[in-house]
Parts: C-alpha cells; sequence; structure tokens
C-alpha cells in the first residue's frame, strides 16, 4: 500500500510467534478512527512464524512482512521496521499482545493536539484467554489525569524496584518526524528494556512525553516470558547500556544520580537472578558465593521468593 495517508504504523517484532501472531495483527488492523499499516518482522524464527506472517500479508494489503537473516532479538527487529515504516506515529506492538480498539486515534489525537515526540497509555495485563488479570500496570500511581514527564521523572519511575511499575515496560506511540529528526533506533545490544532507553534518549534530547491515564494495550502475562524471568545476562546488558548512555549524553546531576541508582538496583537484580538459577539447579554453594561479593541483593532475593511462595499458594501460574 502506498505510504500517502497513512497515520499509523504499527511495528511488530516476532519470534516463535506462529500461533499469537494472527490475533496481534488482527487487533492492529482492527484499529478505528485511523489509517494504519503493520510491519511485522520476523526474527528468524524457524517455527512457521515467517510463513504466518506472509499469510497475514496475503489476506491484507496493509500488512508488510520482513525477516531477519539471523536472530537479533526485538531491538533489532524493531529497527528493521522503523527503516521502512511509512504512517507519521509509530506504535510498538509485541506479537502476543494486542489493543483496544480504539487506542491508536485516542493517543495520536492527544499526541497531536499537546505537540508530543511520544505517547504512553497504561496497560491491562490479561491471560492467554485475554481476560483481564487484576489491575492495570500503572494503577499504584493513580493517574487521574494525562501528565507531561520529562527525563528525570521518567528515571524515578524506572529504578527496578521491586513491587513498583517501571514506566519503562509501557509501549510507546512515536512521532515518526521526531525518530528521523532525533536519530533515535533501539539498542541492539540489549534484549529486554529496550524501551525504556530508546525514551530516555528522547527525553535527554528534549523530546516531549506524554502519559495518559487510559489502559488500551491489553499485556498477554504467562509464565516464560522475558520480562517475567529476567536473564542475569540480560540484566547486565541493561547495567552497561546504561553506563553508556550516561556517558554519552549531557544529563543532569539529579539525573546522572538516578542512573547510578538504577546501574546498582540491576546488579542486584542480576545477582538475585543468578542465585534463583543456582538454588533450581541444586549449587547452594554457588548461589551462597554470590550473595557473599553482592549482599546488597539479598533483601531483593527474599522478596522474590516470598512472592514466588505466595502465587503457588494461590495457584497463580504465573511466574
Amino acid at each position: 500500500m502506498s505510504g500517502d495517508g497513512i497515520k499509523a504504523t504499527v511495528i511488530v517484532a516476532a519470534f516463535r510467534a506462529r500461533d499469537v501472531l494472527p490475533a496481534s495483527v488482527q487487533s492492529a488492523l482492527s484499529q478505528t478512527g485511523v489509517t494504519c499499516e503493520v510491519v511485522i518482522v520476523d526474527d528468524a524464527s524457524g517455527d512457521g512464524t515467517f510463513e504466518a506472517a506472509k499469510r497475514l500479508a496475503r489476506d491484507d494489503d496493509r500488512v508488510r512482512v520482513l525477516r531477519l537473516e539471523r536472530n537479533g532479538g526485538p531491538a533489532a527487529a524493531r529497527n528493521a521496521a522503523l527503516d521502512v515504516a511509512q504512517g507519521e506515529w509509530i506504535a510498538v506492538l509485541d506479537a502476543d499482545d494486542r489493543m483496544e480498539p480504539d487506542r491508536l486515534a485516542r493517543m495520536i489525537a492527544f499526541g497531536e493536539a499537546q505537540g508530543a515526540d511520544a505517547v504512553f497509555d497504561d496497560f491491562q495485563p490479561v491471560d492467554p484467554a485475554g481476560q483481564p488479570i487484576g489491575t492495570t500496570h500503572l494503577a499504584p500511581l493513580a493517574l487521574q489525569t494525562p501528565q507531561l514527564w520529562g527525563l528525570e521523572r521518567f528515571l524515578e519511575g524506572c529504578q527496578a524496584r521491586p513491587g513498583v511499575p517501571s514506566p519503562g515496560y509501557l509501549k510507546p506511540v512515536l512521532r515518526r518526524a521526531s525518530v528521523d529528526r532525533l536519530g533515535l533506533r533501539y539498542d541492539t545490544t540489549l534484549r529486554n528494556g529496550e524501551d525504556f532507553h530508546l525514551i530516555a534518549a528522547l527525553l535527554a534530547s528534549g523530546g516531549r512525553l506524554w502519559v495518559m491515564p487510559e489502559a488500551g494495550y491489553l499485556y498477554r502475562r504467562s509464565a516464560g516470558t522475558i520480562s517475567a524471568r529476567l536473564d542475569p545476562q540480560h540484566a547486565r546488558a541493561l547495567a552497561v547500556a546504561d553506563l553508556a548512555f550516561a556517558r554519552r549524553l549531557d544529563l543532569s546531576d539529579r539525573a546522572r544520580t538516578l542512573m547510578r541508582t538504577r546501574r546498582r538496583r540491576l546488579d542486584d537484580m542480576a545477582a538475585t537472578e543468578a542465585v534463583l538459577t543456582y538454588l533450581r539447579a541444586r549449587k547452594p554453594g554457588a548461589a551462597l558465593s554470590i550473595l557473599r561479593h553482592r549482599p546488597s541483593a539479598t533483601t531483593r532475593l527474599f522478596r522474590q521468593v516470598g512472592e514466588a511462595i505466595r502465587r503457588r499458594i494461590s495457584g497463580d501460574f504465573r511466574a
């Protein structure tokens, strides 16, 4: 389809998503009040995801499909989609998630009225059947009206604190002109938390981020997702990327302090996940060695173990 008149491009990074991809893409194609295209990037899945994506493209000319030669992670896949996106606004959608039908029209109309470079909304966790699970992600913040967040406010919310909702997990809608002007791309060294660095770079460059309290994004939560159980190597990669980010940009003293605190907490998170991995492998000696070298991770470990026990007792299947 032609790029003329396309208001939104929905980019979908797909890895081993053959069964869930159709519902996700359909939620994008069903957006009301906005012209929309979908760019699917198969991240070298090998399970039939690429074939499923091509079938979707054959059925609707608003769908385009790319395929990476080698698996590069969601950041690499999203960058490939950004390179070909034709819409005035770009929305990020994970291959196993969905959107409410009016989500993009509401967010884009608001973003244009406010002169926003990026817009967040809240998300509602759902089970694999699409039924809501608990409260929305940002419910603890009790947002009543849209808020304009600068870099420091964003960093304050992204401190990797257990039990505190991080806005770094929200899925942005980005103004394409701002993405091009600022040269924004995802950090391909990351396999988790890549949205945080993109938004942080936007804000550090003077971009305007608005946060809407409505939940129009439906986040599918199930055992085994990357965000449900963070690989220790992924946590360490985040800490390294944080350090590079702080060195590269001219940040305020407050922002630098927040970045240092975040890195320490990410190091604690990596240590905690490594301890849990060793405990599951019945290697208590290795687990204790990590805690001796990083005792600050002990509190986080006890909290995560307690939460896992609570969920096991309650019969909650989520990790």
